[in-house]
């Protein structure tokens, strides 16, 4: 028996275990692949093994060797009787050998298993799982290229190719289209690691293979239009109309009454019972059916204004007249801002729902598959509330919809920790509401969700956990590293080790979007597709004086008029 131990932990192992290179590692494991270890301890998810430092820079040295045999977040492959048990390196520790070699002690997550079949059992058939655990004294080797060709091969589903796998980075990296988009998806990763330029990858690829696509993308920079330019429509605060009377009554609250105080519960029954009266007036010779305060029947805001006057005067009022003045004060000012002008400009409640959805949903396509609705020209103060109609009115629309001709949709989220925050108790609640009923039941009803966010630690972990398919770029902050592993669909401790190490345009994705978790190199985007989000090169650009003396008052111009179009 040998004992290798290491920081007082001993391990005892049979006699020809690997650190006596000199004979039994010399041998080929089953497929012509080399033992670089064998295993010593097992588990439900994983396995402990002992890895032979000499074998492993053997093969580093061999002429068709992998450079990267045994690293952190490497995979390799444990024979067992008639298959494979796959698993992604998590750890590793030196481990010396009493009067021998050094090893190293390895920490494995098991990530699925490969049967092989053919004459020379090199065949392999991969799926997730285990059915045949590894035991004790079975052998490690490396994974070769066909390994990882049979682990990440699409299967004849529909995939879309985005990249290489790594190690090897001579096999496609592919996403598997129905499993990321009908359980959503988020992009997450530390800022300047190319979250921006991966959706836009992802976009594409979707849209070159599915050109009568919907995707809606909400953009809260301006940036996305640069990619897509004339296969998107682009909406923003300039031509976009997006109609008061589509606001249920939360979102009316919201913008009309805004934060909680003490006087507020009394504003809030007013603008109910007013708002009510309000669409009920509209709709006299209408055929809207049953209807109720939510339903977004077109109201004038001149009817609204007079039934609150005219609840104002009523002798039999159980409330003060102060709340019937703030009401009217505030949707006056609404009425009266520019700012606002493309939701309350309109004098007459024109029903042009239609044409409003139509635009949104790009039915028909017109081969514009892509939705940009730039989202930096809202105020501040309503952002949450045009976010939430926007988000709400397409689920409901699906939900109305699910006929003959009804179409799937893609919405994604650009900066969502900005709509959907991890703090219960916050000032507007409407669009984490609205998203989190997408993430909760928008797959029964076709509506996919796509998440993009730099502080995944700040997201509702009750809309993340929802995501199927995630890909995680390098973060450096140890509380988004913890996030993301609780928020983890499938186990890949291995992988997630190395996300603050990973390169810019590095992924791991893990998830029902892949066949199994992987660290993914991804293609690089020519400068036309990408977004205009690039930083700023600071050592260029302060070479040269501005040239355009006219450059700060068209800035104050754009500014005070809210359009990035002057």
């Amino acid at each position: 028996m040998r004992n290798y131990s290491q920081s007082g932990d001993t391990r005892v192992l049979p006699a020809g275990a690997p650190g006596e290179a000199s004979g039994s590692l010399a041998a080929r494991a089953p497929g012509g692949v080399q033992s670089i270890g064998e295993i010593v301890e097992v588990s439900g998810r994983g396995a402990t093994g002992i890895f032979d430092k000499d074998a492993m820079d053997a093969i580093i040295t061999a002429e068709d060797g992998d450079p990267l045999v045994g690293q952190i977040g490497s995979m390799v492959r444990i024979h067992v009787t008639g298959s494979y048990v796959y698993a992604i390196i998590r750890e590793l520790k030196n481990a010396s050998l009493n009067g021998g070699p050094m090893g190293l002690i390895a920490e494995m997550d098991f990530i699925g298993q490969g049967e092989r079949f053919g004459a020379e059992q090199r065949t392999i058939l991969f799926g997730r799982g285990v059915s045949k655990f590894p035991v004790p004294g079975d052998m490690v080797s490396n994974v070769r290229a066909e390994d990882v060709k049979a682990i990440f091969a699409p299967m004849g589903r529909a995939h879309v190719n985005i990249g290489s796998v790594y190690p090897h980075h001579t096999v496609n990296a592919s996403i598997l289209t129905d499993g990321m988009l009908s359980k959503h998806f988020a992009v997450l990763g530390s800022t300047g690691t190319g979250k921006s330029c991966t959706l836009a990858l992802l976009v594409h690829r979707l849209s070159e293979q599915m050109p009568n696509g919907h995707i809606i993308i909400l953009d809260p920079h301006d940036e996305y239009a640069a990619a897509f330019k004339e296969h998107a429509e682009c909406i923003n605060t300039d031509n976009l109309r997006l109609p008061y009377w589509m606001m249920n009554l939360e979102e009316h609250i919201e913008i009309v009454i805004g934060q909680r105080t003490p006087e507020r519960e009394v504003e809030v029954d007013i603008l109910k019972r007013s708002l009510l009266a309000a669409r009920k007036e509209a709709a006299h010779d209408k055929d809207y059916g049953r209807f109720t305060v939510d339903t977004p029947i077109p109201y004038r805001l001149a009817d609204l204004l007079k039934i609150i006057d005219q609840d104002m005067g009523r002798l039999d009022k159980a409330e003060t007249i102060e709340p019937y003045l703030k009401l009217k004060s505030r949707i006056e000012e609404l009425k009266g801002d520019d700012r606002y002008s493309f939701m309350f400009a309109t004098v007459l409640a024109r029903d042009n729902l239609p044409d409003v959805m139509s635009r949104v949903l790009r039915i028909p396509v017109n081969d514009k598959p892509v939705s940009i609705i730039g989202l930096a020209g809202v105020p501040s103060s309503i952002v949450d509330v045009v976010v939430s109609v926007l988000c709400r009115t397409v689920f409901d629309f699906a939900v109305w919809g699910r006929k003959a001709n009804s179409r799937p949709v893609l919405l994604i989220c650009e900066e969502a920790h900005r709509y959907i925050p991890e703090e219960a108790e916050v000032n507007y609640r409407s669009a984490r509401k609205s998203i989190e009923r997408i993430a909760k039941e928008g797959r029964k009803y076709g509506v996919s969700l796509g998440i993009v966010s730099q502080r995944p630690a700040d997201l509702a972990e009750s809309i993340l956990s929802q995501c199927g398919t995630i890909f995680a770029m390098r973060m450096n902050n140890e509380k988004d590293q913890r996030f993301i592993e609780n928020v983890m669909p499938e186990g890949a401790d291995g992988m997630l080790a190395a996300l603050p190490s990973l390169q810019n345009r590095e992924a791991i994705i893990v998830g029902e979007g892949v066949t199994a978790p992987v660290r993914v190199l991804l293609d690089d985007l020519h400068e036309d597709l990408r977004p205009s989000s690039d930083d700023p090169k600071f050592s260029e650009v302060w070479r040269t004086d501005v040239e355009d003396p006219r450059y700060i008052e068209q800035a104050i111009k754009r500014w005070r008029s809210q359009s990035l179009e002057l």
